[in-house]
């Protein structure tokens, strides 16, 4: 999402819809996942999985039978670790949000509607740290879903049609 944001702060002519899925700023990462997702990727992974997953999150509603959505999850990122031995993405990616100190002045840039569509439950990035962005976002909307930080894959059918009534689709 801090891509999407700066992007669309970069080239404001170009872009006509910013939506922000689970986000927050400062995108704070804590010193333990920076540490296990340098030293120990598997348990960051771990780390991950437990915090993504809202603990009483409904069951996916177009995913059917035997869907169980920390293994698929914690299958993922054991996937997109392992798709590059060169660099450790996961790590690489903890520390770019970490580091990321622009998420205000890109804001002020934006010239589109934004859209915050936040896990009501999410532990990673918390509804209350999207404070800073949506207070400065032009024609801003928030959406909680009924999830956590893993919203697309618990509550699918809420974050599709969030995703299509902001497009107009």
């Amino acid at each position: 999402s801090l891509i999407a944001l700066e992007t669309a702060a970069r080239a404001p002519e170009r872009v006509t819809h910013l939506a922000l899925v689970g986000t927050a700023y400062p995108m704070v990462v804590s010193p333990a996942l920076l540490d296990s997702s340098l030293n120990d990727p598997q348990r960051a992974i771990t780390m991950v999985n437990n915090f993504s997953h809202s603990l009483l999150a409904p069951p996916p509603s177009s995913l059917g039978p035997g869907t169980w959505l920390y293994g698929g999850s914690r299958a993922l990122m054991r996937r997109v670790l392992a798709s590059n031995r060169e660099a450790n993405v996961f790590h690489i990616g903890f520390k770019a949000c970490n580091d990321y100190a622009n998420g205000e002045a890109a804001m002020a840039k934006v010239k589109c509607p934004v859209l915050f569509l936040l896990g009501a439950s999410d532990q990673m990035t918390p509804p209350r740290a999207t404070k800073a962005l949506t207070s400065l976002a032009p024609d801003a909307k928030v959406v909680l879903v009924n999830g956590g930080h893993a919203l697309m894959s618990e509550a699918p059918d809420e974050t599709l049609f969030a995703l299509k009534a902001f497009l107009g689709a």
